[in-house]
């Protein structure tokens, strides 16, 4: 998993390898204390079987005159993608280790035909139920109220479309019910808009309901015209392809009643 990387002159760098969404990375760190904070954070995502993305956090060398494909910055870490390969700079806690990892993977998620979005994903007879909405909505609850090990995520969820299937994928990126996250996925049994209320009830919408419940809680940072071009078709794809519903709920566990198998 770790191993010393050689540099031109600027010390011994350790690489730790992670897969989110089957999207293979390598951060490449020198920092030992970050490099610890990473390996137990994304413990359980350490699945690679392909080449891996190469990440270069905090390394002084810049390529010369490089333009770079995409950049963000997020509280004094800066995130640069050059053709030649992904950067990290500024990056001092783990923290920002993992903002910048949602920036770059809702940008990488494009070429693997996925994108990520605020919603819990649970895990039922083999499908992933994804529960999205506003705020406070009661993602977190839902988390709370499902079976223990069901729980691929309670925060940012990992949606792609493979061979015709749209999966759910866990991620390492928890909210208030702090799990873990799992590294599995499923194919998606439906998108579920989360509205509580004194009753438990679920109506299906047609998929341009769909499309507006998706779109405001889609995570994405890139201000480039191509790059939302070709998220708006993914996204509008999956409006298209997938079963959709609003569902009102009681804050209880009596929810899943209702919910199509």
């Amino acid at each position: 998993m770790n191993a010393p990387l050689a540099t031109s002159g600027r010390g011994l760098q350790q690489q730790f390898e992670l897969s989110i969404g089957c999207v293979p990375l390598r951060l490449q760190i020198s920092d030992s204390q970050l490099l610890g904070a990473a390996s137990r954070r994304y413990a359980a995502f350490t699945d690679v079987h392909e080449h891996p993305i190469a990440i270069a956090l905090n390394d002084a060398a810049l390529p010369e005159r490089e333009p770079t494909d995409f950049g963000c910055e997020f509280e004094g870490a800066v995130l640069r993608a050059f053709s030649s390969g992904i950067r990290f700079d500024g990056v001092k806690n783990q923290y920002a280790l993992d903002s910048l990892l949602r920036i770059f993977l809702s940008w990488k998620l494009l070429e693997y035909q996925g994108f990520l979005l605020h919603a819990a994903t649970v895990i039922r007879n083999g499908k992933a139920y994804i529960f999205t909405g506003r705020s406070g909505a009661g993602k977190s609850t839902v988390a709370t109220l499902s079976p223990q090990g069901s729980v691929l995520t309670d925060e940012i969820s990992l949606l792609r479309r493979e061979q015709g299937v749209w999966r759910a994928y866990g991620t390492p990126f928890w909210g208030e019910f702090k799990a873990a996250g799992s590294n599995s996925s499923a194919p998606v049994a439906g998108i579920f808009r989360l509205l509580q209320a004194a009753e438990n009830r679920v109506v299906p919408i047609r998929p341009m309901a769909i499309l507006r419940t998706l779109l405001p809680n889609v995570l994405f940072f890139s201000a480039e015209a191509e790059a939302n071009r070709q998220l708006l078709e993914i996204i509008s794809r999956a409006a298209t392809e997938l079963d959709g519903y609003n569902l009102s709920f009681r804050k209880n566990a009596t929810f899943w009643e209702v919910l199509p198998a």
